[in-house]
């Protein structure tokens, strides 16, 4: 009996070590792979919240035939990036309940969903419908309780495209400094 417990001393500090160094390389390549999963994860949330944005432009478009987007008071014709709309911008209008008035003499009205307070921050009291425009109290096209900002690594914000002609809209992860975060109105392509 005593032979047997002198042979079993336990490991020896080799077998620990080596022991260690294969736990370590498990652990560094699976925290590789979780890294990789994570930024895959989200792009995909941005793809999600980028189609998203389109798909309220769209209904917001095709719901109050204001293409041009002139009751939301988005500009995305000027020449330079400075004076277009911001993006962030337009997600928040799209957030918000709009009462397009039957006549062009009366402005168009915005409220925070569910509430009868006026919004703040809205185009102003000088939007007006145009004769195009549908009346009638439209949206909320998106959820402000949700962040709609980019998430992926290296992403700044949202650059909107608008074909108001073909009525498509393109949305962008910018992922560079040197562009702003826009709404531009773009020619069709031929």
């Amino acid at each position: 009996m005593r032979k047997m417990l002198k042979e079993n001393k336990g490991f020896s500090l080799v077998e620990l070590l080596v022991a260690i160094l294969i736990m370590a390389v498990i652990a560094g390549t699976a925290i590789t792979l979780f890294g990789g999963v994570l930024n895959s994860s989200r792009e995909n949330a941005d793809k999600e919240t980028a189609e998203s944005i389109k798909r309220a432009v769209l209904t917001y478009m095709n719901s109050t035939n204001d293409v041009n987007l002139s009751c939301l008071k988005i500009d995305g014709t000027h020449t330079t990036e400075a004076s277009r709309t911001p993006s962030d911008t337009l997600i928040k209008y799209l957030g918000l309940e709009i009462t397009i008035p039957k006549t062009t003499s009366d402005n168009v009205t915005y409220r925070y969903p569910g509430t009868s307070a006026t919004a703040a921050a809205t185009p102003g009291s000088t939007v007006t419908k145009e004769a195009s425009d549908f009346a009638g109290t439209f949206g909320p096209f998106l959820d402000l309780t949700k962040d709609m900002a980019p998430k992926a690594p290296s992403t700044l914000g949202w650059i909107i495209n608008i074909d108001t002609t073909l009525q498509v809209v393109d949305v962008i992860a910018n992922t560079e400094s040197t562009v702003e975060n826009v709404v531009n109105f773009v020619e069709p392509k031929s």
